[in-house]
């Protein structure tokens, strides 16, 4: 009998749960954008942050004392620095943060950026300052540039002067360096780009976070002067490597057309110059180029030194004999790479002196000569040039070629989509 109550009981029980179960109010899914908010919160920091950037004729010392780090502190600070870097070799507009406790005010951390690439981190642990070096993390990038070339502007403004790039105003000016660089012995950037000339290239780049980039390379470029285009692939393979046109044909010569990283030229060669400070008219047998003093100079092709010295209004001067005939001269040096004497042999591109004054120069620029076979010719017009890729090279140049010139194509189309999209956004805003 008891055995039969309890079976009713748990039946009983049972019956209650389930029903229980079945009238127990279900939640019901609440859309996101009605769900409640909690109020915000803010959480004060653990601690403050000072930057403090390293003046002209400064030390870190006197850094540090400007950042309330005195006596042991600084003492114990130099001494783990040191084991990573000499402190009086750091060059002025190095940035010092300092982090401190917020509550006491106790330096806990400092960062000394020594360079774009580097950083070192110094904190303050129980048994004194530990420190490590921090590399700046980069990233493979691929970057396409293009525009076209306004009345009144030359190449350098409309690159460096864009205002609507996306580029760091300094990846700018490096940018048409390099363009220039590459073009060196095609065009003439100084007088040969017209208004309407247009450019279009890809290039990687190694880009940091703060947007600065290094070792970039461009992969092609395409400028188009005049209704001639000019296309520049990169090709490198085995011994060869260098920027070449769709046929293998190498864009460089046997002579660079810069003596100097490009700047402005101020005096041409003309044969009947009037010289401004012999006041009489005098030959001008060379291509003046305009830079401040102490800008490197250098070869322009491979040779011999012949001369290095003090020569009349030359003043000082680096003569070089090429093969086939040819000399260049660079004359008011203000002073000689110490590696260059009579008989030396060098490179093209070979640090040869600096831009000086000397001799009759009316102020620092470069006298730059060529000579062939004792006839003096105009540096800005000749173009010699270089032999064309072997056979061998010629079938894997081809196939670079082709995805070099897909992907300058693609990355056109891109980027007119998205200027045509630009641009109906702003007219329906309008």
């Amino acid at each position: 009998m008891p055995s039969t109550i309890r079976s009713i009981a748990l039946i009983a029980f049972a019956a209650l749960g389930l029903a229980a179960f079945a009238f127990w109010p279900r939640a019901v899914p609440v859309d996101p954008a009605q769900a409640p908010l909690l109020d915000s919160y803010y959480a004060l920091p653990l601690e403050n942050v000072e930057t403090h950037v390293l003046g002209r004729g400064e030390t870190l010392t006197n850094v540090l004392a400007r950042a309330s780090i005195t006596g042991q502190d600084m003492a114990e600070l130099l001494l783990s620095l040191r084991g990573f870097l000499n402190p009086r070799r750091l060059s002025d507009g190095v940035e010092i943060t300092v982090r401190r406790l917020v509550d006491d005010r106790t330096p806990r951390g400092i960062d000394v950026r020594v360079n774009a690439d580097s950083t070192l981190r110094l904190v303050r642990l129980s048994d004194g300052w530990k420190g490590r070096i921090l590399e700046t993390p980069v990233m493979m990038d691929t970057v396409y540039v293009a525009g076209e070339i306004e009345k009144g502007r030359t190449l350098y403004e409309a690159l460096v002067l864009d205002e609507d790039s996306p580029l760091h105003a300094t990846e700018r000016l490096q940018l048409v360096g390099n363009l220039a660089e590459l073009y060196e012995f095609k065009l003439d950037f100084t007088r040969e780009i017209q208004p309407g000339d247009t450019y279009r290239l890809v290039y990687e780049r190694e880009a940091r976070p703060d947007g600065t980039a290094r070792g970039r390379r461009i992969l092609i470029a395409e400028l188009v002067n005049s209704g001639v285009t000019y296309p520049a692939i990169w090709f490198s393979e085995a011994t060869v490597e260098g920027y070449y046109d769709a046929e293998g044909k190498p864009l460089k010569s046997g002579f660079s057309r810069y003596p100097v990283k490009f700047l402005r030229i101020t005096s041409r060669f003309n044969p009947n110059r009037y010289h401004p400070i012999l006041r009489t008219t005098r030959a001008h047998l060379g291509t003046d180029y305009g830079a401040t003093s102490g800008t490197e100079v250098y070869a322009t092709a491979d040779g011999t030194v012949s001369f290095r010295g003090v020569s009349g209004g030359y003043g000082n001067m680096v003569r070089i004999r090429h093969a086939n005939g040819y000399e260049t001269r660079y004359a008011h040096l203000s002073r000689f790479s110490g590696s260059v004497r009579s008989g030396t042999k060098v490179k093209q591109g070979a640090l040869i002196g600096y831009v000086g004054s000397t001799g009759l120069a009316t102020g620092p620029h470069l006298h730059y000569e060529l000579w062939q076979n004792g006839r003096a010719l105009d540096a800005t017009r000749v173009k010699p040039e270089a032999p064309p890729l072997g056979r061998q090279f010629l079938s894997p140049f081809l196939q670079v070629a082709a995805r070099r010139e897909a992907l300058l194509s693609e990355a056109t189309q891109r980027y007119l989509a998205s200027q045509a999209g630009q641009t109906a956004r702003l007219a329906e805003q309008s």
